[in-house]
């Protein structure tokens, strides 16, 4: 029976989702139940299989006899493999870039006109500083990553380490926590002090110092404010003031055995308890002083050249006195592999390591690089848990993300077989609950890499009509929509008018927003939906009021589907 989209909202609005959402089960888009699974709960924890169950975005169930309540969407995998979503624990990618001369430089560094200059700026939460090309997001979910570390890369000071999530959205509306931790690194400011290693150490030492007392004087004064001095103000050591203080962790960024050993004997001179070496490319050199200090390594996979390895420049080659030349070659070769074999050795010294994808040029490539080094011969667990547990615990989330139980968030990938198998494919990754198909290698340009809109996928510009469905109340629709899959513009006509909304398409999904002008004023219009050739499939979303279905053709009409309900609770 047909009846006006006007009705449904005047409905909604009068009656209240509630009284509407108690005649049927409630199903949300957020809350599904993967059945016939392989469930890789953590390294070396695997259910043959078993089902996971999440409502809302969270994990509440997952098990060999897990039950599939009513209220979830099913999703049978035909016995595909879940894991927990991966963690690309520090990149830089979306940050501006950050300078300097010397270790951890970059382009760019010159002092803004209102501000610091980026070397040395500790007050910036790197979330703040996001801004993600188009397809960044649908690259990360593509190679199985559903979260992400942000971080600068170079400077003294940089800023503070930001978590997000890689579903879509706005960058403030993916943050997950901030701050992480304060940034300290080995780089140089240009142009000026400190320029050489000796004046950032000196630089670093004497910042936290004044950092502790700026604190111990407005501490003094806050106790005491008709007796105590006024207490200075310097942005910069304020900023410092919680990482000096104890209250948040702190990451040195130190890549050479040199500069790890700096990194630890700095810690031990300042009293700085909780650190993270980040970079630590080559930290095999020194992983029993690692262990001794009790410290993480975030391992970078963007691998340095072999003639960068300390103590290179010190080898002696003698070429032959006939014949090819073969001794240099076969040296770099082994360095690579050594470089190669970081983690390895820190797993084999008993060091805990997350993975970091910083100076990669995809997402994709840092699942490569993974996979090249279980190749290599690093274990499986090992690198299941540099991708997701000690990620989680490295940015404080370890309680919400990283294994596949119930209370986490559900952030899970989807595989056809083993994930560190070379021919294994991502079919599905869920971020908070929310679902992206990733297309197979010809639809997304190689396995594990995806374009995030247009380039060989499915379009969405066109003339569209169809139906919208709840509970067998019927409501036509037409859309129009017109632009390139990264930006699209679209009119949705109803009855009662028109609403102009604009979005994207990635990973074959359409999502449009748009503001809905009702008799109770402006509510929030969304529209996510799936494209198969003319074909349209998916779901409207009216602010605080739950959901409906919809099909819709392009160039015709179609029929109806089963309507869902969100309940409000989005």
């Amino acid at each position: 029976m047909k009846r006006s989209f006007l009705a449904w909202i005047l409905v909604l609005a009068a009656t209240g989702v509630q009284s509407v959402a108690a005649q049927n089960e409630v199903v949300t888009p957020r809350s599904y139940a993967l059945t016939n699974a392989r469930i890789v709960v953590a390294p070396g924890n695997i259910i043959e299989q078993g089902t996971v169950v999440f409502r809302d975005g969270r994990i509440t169930a997952a098990g060999a006899n897990a039950q599939v309540p009513a209220g979830v969407i099913p999703l049978d995998l035909g016995g595909a493999t879940v894991y927990a979503g991966l963690i690309d624990v520090a990149n830089g990618a979306g940050l501006p870039a950050i300078a300097a001369g010397g270790r951890g430089g970059g382009a760019g560094g010159e002092p803004t006109p209102s501000g610091p200059p980026p070397e040395l700026n500790p007050g910036l939460n790197a979330a703040d500083a996001f801004s993600p090309d188009a397809g960044l997001l649908a690259n990360y979910r593509a190679a199985g990553v559903t979260t992400v570390g942000l971080a600068f890369n170079g400077g003294i000071f940089p800023g503070r380490v930001s978590a997000v999530s890689t579903r879509d959205g706005t960058p403030s509306s993916l943050v997950v926590r901030s701050p992480v931790a304060q940034q300290v690194g080995f780089g140089r400011k240009r142009g000026g002090y400190p320029g050489t290693l000796m004046g950032v150490l000196a630089y670093i030492e004497q910042s936290f110092k004044d950092a502790r007392h700026d604190a111990r004087l407005k501490a003094a004064f806050e106790r005491s404010p008709g007796t105590s001095p006024l207490p200075p103000y310097d942005s910069e050591h304020e900023a410092l003031q919680p990482a000096a203080g104890g209250t948040m962790p702190v990451w040195f960024a130190a890549s050479s055995a040199y500069d790890i050993e700096r990194a630890i004997d700095l810690a031990a001179q300042l009293g700085i308890e909780e650190y993270t070496i980040v970079g630590g490319q080559e930290a095999f050199k020194v992983a029993s002083q690692v262990r001794e200090a009790g410290r993480t390594v975030i391992v970078s996979l963007d691998f340095p050249n072999p003639n960068q390895m300390t103590g290179r420049s010190f080898e002696l080659h003698v070429a032959p006195v006939s014949g090819e030349d073969t001794a240099a070659e076969q040296a770099d070769s082994a360095a690579a592999r050594t470089l190669r074999g970081n983690a390895a050795a820190l797993a084999d010294a008993g060091v805990p390591f997350a993975f970091s994808g910083m100076g990669l040029s995809t997402p994709a490539e840092f699942r490569r690089r993974v996979l090249a080094l279980v190749d290599d011969g690093l274990s499986p667990d090992a690198a299941l848990g540099a991708l997701t547990v000690t990620p989680a615990t490295v940015l404080g989330l370890a309680a919400a993300m990283g294994t596949v139980e119930a209370g986490k968030i559900a952030n899970l990938v989807v595989v056809s077989g083993d994930l560190f198998d070379e021919d294994a494919g991502i079919l599905h990754v869920f971020v908070q609950g929310e679902k992206y198909d990733i297309p197979p290698p010809s639809a997304a340009g190689g396995r594990g890499g995806g374009t995030g809109g247009g380039g060989g996928v499915a379009m969405a510009a066109g003339e569209w009509s169809g139906s919208m469905d709840m509970q067998g109340q019927v409501f036509p629709f037409t859309l129009t929509i017109t632009g390139q899959n990264d930006a699209l513009s679209a009119t949705l006509g109803t009855e009662m008018g028109s609403t102009a909304m604009r979005g994207d398409m990635a990973e074959g999904r359409l999502t449009l927003n748009g503001v809905f002008d009702s008799p109770n004023g402006q509510l929030a219009i969304s529209l996510n939906a799936g494209i198969e050739g003319n074909e349209m499939t998916g779901t409207v979303d009216v602010e605080g009021m739950g959901s409906v279905s919809l099909t819709a053709r392009r160039g015709g009409a179609t029929g109806r589907t089963n309507a869902t309900m969100d309940g409000g609770n989005r």
